[in-house]
């Protein structure tokens, strides 16, 4: 083969190898630019727009359904503003103790009572018998009028007993604490069957001797609970040294004896308003929010007050209103899609 022609075909061979490394190498920039762009996320249109200086959120029937959104109308509550006290959950073993002493002095009565008569009738049929003429010594009829004697003293001593019991009652608990023990009550039985917890509860702001007859209690999982008044305790705390009072609510996981609870007590006229319930608030920044539905298919998130707790929530008298529509369910999506919107909003 002459030199020019093996020249040529190395040529041509060179330049198709060429050829085929460019156009793999074009492919697989094409195909990587391809995979990129099916790769980039979609990025949701927003749903919040400013309105009137505030961040309204727009979810249409079909979106609410999808992520779950319910709205309740809030009712009409009427309820005093609240004055903050302390609370403290009071160990139920005296309380029992007392119980045990009371029915064992009334068991002492009932047995010395029935000894007492016994002897007493012993006596005086010795002594019948004696004046008749019969065959019974001096000596039997004066060993039965000591016994009888000793059975009445007995007897006097359980009674006086159980007076004292009596009078100390209403010292250390309260005088409807002590007709629960003397009478027995419904009462006195959740309490020592631990169905229902006593409070001793001091204000030290209050300014009176009289205590509302319901408070709400602040529960160590946050949530609140009503609380009934049972009468004044007479004895001081020692640590706020002003007057306390006692209270009953139902039993909760968490509520121990010794354990301090803050306890809010109505105080002043009352006011109309509306509770928000526990599951329509969010918390951000250590506040409490709702989302209020403004019109149809709008929302705007809304602080919420937690001065006045609730049993199921908080009550508000300012801002929101009864007949408000609130968000119950899925407010956490509408925070969720407010910071998305404003992050977006950032990046542009």
């Amino acid at each position: 083969m002459k030199p020019f022609l093996r020249i040529l075909i190395v040529c041509l061979i060179v330049a198709g190898v060429a050829g085929g490394l460019v156009w793999g190498f074009l492919a697989g920039r094409s195909e990587q630019a391809a995979e990129a762009k099916n790769d980039t996320p979609v990025e949701a249109p927003s749903r919040a727009a400013s309105e009137g200086g505030k961040t309204v959120l727009t979810f249409d029937q079909q979106a609410q359904h999808a992520n779950g959104i319910a709205v309740s109308t809030l009712a009409t509550d009427r309820r005093s503003a609240e004055v903050e006290a302390n609370g403290v959950v009071l160990q139920l073993q005296p309380l029992l103790d007392l119980k045990t002493s009371y029915n064992s002095a009334q068991m002492d009565i009932v047995k010395a009572r029935a000894a007492a008569q016994a002897s007493q009738a012993e006596y005086q049929r010795l002594q019948q018998l004696n004046q008749g003429g019969q065959n019974v010594s001096e000596k039997s009829v004066e060993a039965a009028r000591a016994t009888a004697e000793s059975d009445a003293a007995v007897l006097q001593n359980a009674e006086q007993s159980l007076v004292v019991l009596k009078s100390s009652m209403p010292l250390h608990w309260g005088v409807q604490v002590a007709e629960w023990l003397k009478q027995g009550s419904p009462q006195l039985d959740a309490l020592l069957t631990q169905r229902m917890v006593l409070l001793q509860v001091t204000a030290v702001n209050t300014g009176g001797s009289t205590a509302p007859d319901k408070a709400t209690v602040q529960l160590p999982d946050g949530a609140h609970a009503s609380a009934r008044l049972i009468s004044t305790l007479p004895q001081v705390d020692p640590r706020l040294q002003a007057p306390s009072f006692l209270y009953t609510v139902s039993a909760h996981p968490g509520l121990i004896p010794g354990m301090n609870l803050p306890v809010f007590l109505p105080a002043g006229p009352a006011r109309n308003g509306a509770i928000v319930p526990y599951r329509a608030v969010v918390w951000w920044q250590g506040r409490a929010w709702c989302y209020v539905e403004e019109s149809p298919g709008k929302f705007t998130r809304e602080e919420v007050s937690t001065a006045n707790p609730a049993p199921a929530g908080w009550f508000a008298s300012e801002g929101i209103t009864p007949g408000a529509r609130v968000v119950t369910a899925g407010a956490q999506t509408l925070l969720s899609e407010e910071f998305r919107s404003q992050i977006q909003a950032d990046q542009d």
